[in-house]
């Protein structure tokens, strides 16, 4: 039994392999080991799932980040709008 303990995992530890998984920096021990627990877990496997179509959903959105310049020029028009 203790060899075939160190495939199981609780639920938090699934969770950060499930998060790890999404980036692909699980390793191939601990995807087998999110499955396994995921057959048993309900919640955690919904929380796989969710994390899925989180992660779909922010791909499909395209979002870009903003340049240096851009954030700045932002915070100057804020601060001198908020001094008016």
């Amino acid at each position: 039994m203790t060899r075939f303990k160190s495939f199981f995992m609780d639920c938090t530890e699934a969770n950060h392999c499930c998060d790890k998984a999404q980036y692909d920096e699980a390793s191939f021990i601990e995807k087998i080991k999110i499955h396994l627990h995921n057959l048993f877990c309900r919640p955690c496997n919904k929380y796989t799932d969710d994390n899925k179509k989180l992660s779909e959903l922010v791909k499909k959105a395209n979002l870009k980040t903003c340049t240096e310049e851009e954030k700045k020029a932002w915070k100057a028009k804020i601060d001198s709008e908020a001094t008016k």
